[in-house]
């Protein structure tokens, strides 16, 4: 592999950030809108904010990665990461943690990133880079198990918690 190069990402790059967006959500890495153009406006946002910084890794002069992070003052939140494809099983991934972690985000603090457990691949690569289990986030998908809103219909009572 050629050395890794990486650059921070500008205004200008959004386009392109969408696109590595949109191909995250696609292998299933991620969750989202999938309308480019919505994705084009959530960097607009996201770095016209000043609160995210995206960062662009390249090698040969081909974009190899991209990860968009968010500091605080006592955390780097990981929010998007990823490799293209044709840049996986190369080192490309360890070699950009890398440089996030020694040249671009202050040492002594906190790192925390999101994985899908349906990712395995992506729990896998965190894990292997140092991340450790810390919490599970639990959902219930509404789209797929909307509430019961007619209690009466299902057998149950009501009862007033005061006296009427």
């Amino acid at each position: 592999m050629d050395a890794l190069q990486y650059r921070y990402a500008s205004f200008d790059d959004c386009k392109a950030l969408a696109w590595l967006n949109l191909q995250l959500i696609r292998d299933g890495a991620d969750t989202g809108p999938t309308d480019p153009v919505e994705l084009r406006r959530r960097f607009q946002r996201w770095l016209g904010s000043g609160r995210y910084r995206a960062v662009l890794f390249s090698a040969a002069g081909h974009l190899r990665a991209y990860a968009l992070f968010r500091e605080h003052a006592a955390e780097i939140y990981l929010r998007q990461f990823m490799v293209l494809p044709n840049a996986r099983r190369h080192g490309v991934g360890r070699s950009a943690v890398e440089l996030l972690r020694r040249r671009i985000w202050p040492a002594g603090k906190r790192l925390t990133v999101e994985a899908l457990t349906a990712n395995p691949g992506g729990l896998a690569f965190w894990r292997s880079v140092g991340y450790r289990d810390y919490a599970i986030t639990l959902e219930i998908d509404v789209a797929q198990h909307p509430p019961a809103h007619d209690i009466a219909r299902h057998g149950a009572r009501v009862v007033p918690l005061r006296p009427a």
